[in-house]
């Protein structure tokens, strides 16, 4: 019998450490933004906009991701009862509630430093009401520049002339 490691194992294994340090790299970075003369972006995850952000010189902070990696930590909890101690309602989503909460705890990254405010919250996705709503709650806490990129719906998976010009005028605003 063959103590051989089966080749579909050996790339899952890999590609999981791969990410893991990849995400501690996104927040050494991040959490020395300062040192590295950096500015911060935060913006959502379902917008995309990682490489439009990096085409800036700018670090991406994904507050969805701080939440989950809180959750992942077993963290979350007092967060979210802190950002319901502080008013928040239990109807609101709880990665929002976890990310407010540890907005009030210091917002300590993973790597246990303190993540740097947003130079820029950049609002990108509105599929529902609470993603607008948590970014005034962000842009309110830090008091920083906020900016809608709109970028259209494409509802059958093709980017046409007129989609690009209307985003690219945006960005020229």
């Amino acid at each position: 019998m063959s103590t051989k490691p089966d080749v579909a194992d050996v790339v899952k294994e890999r590609s999981m450490l791969m990410q893991k340090e990849m995400i501690a790299g996104n927040y050494d970075q991040l959490t020395m933004a300062g040192e590295l003369g950096k500015k911060v972006s935060s913006t959502y995850v379902p917008g995309n906009l990682n490489e439009l952000i990096m085409c800036f010189d700018m670090l991406n902070n994904l507050p969805e991701i701080n939440a989950i990696n809180n959750a992942m930590r077993k963290k979350s909890g007092g967060m979210i009862r802190d950002a319901e101690k502080m008013g928040h309602s239990e109807d609101v989503c709880t990665y929002v509630k976890a990310d407010i909460g540890n907005m009030a705890k210091g917002s300590i990254a993973p790597n246990g430093k303190p993540m740097p405010a947003p130079d820029l919250l950049l609002l990108s996705y509105t599929g529902c009401f609470t993603f607008m709503k948590w970014f005034e709650l962000l842009r309110d806490q830090y008091g920083c520049r906020t900016t809608m990129l709109h970028v259209p719906y494409e509802g059958d998976g093709k980017i046409t002339d007129n989609m690009r010009d209307y985003v690219v005028r945006q960005l020229k605003e």
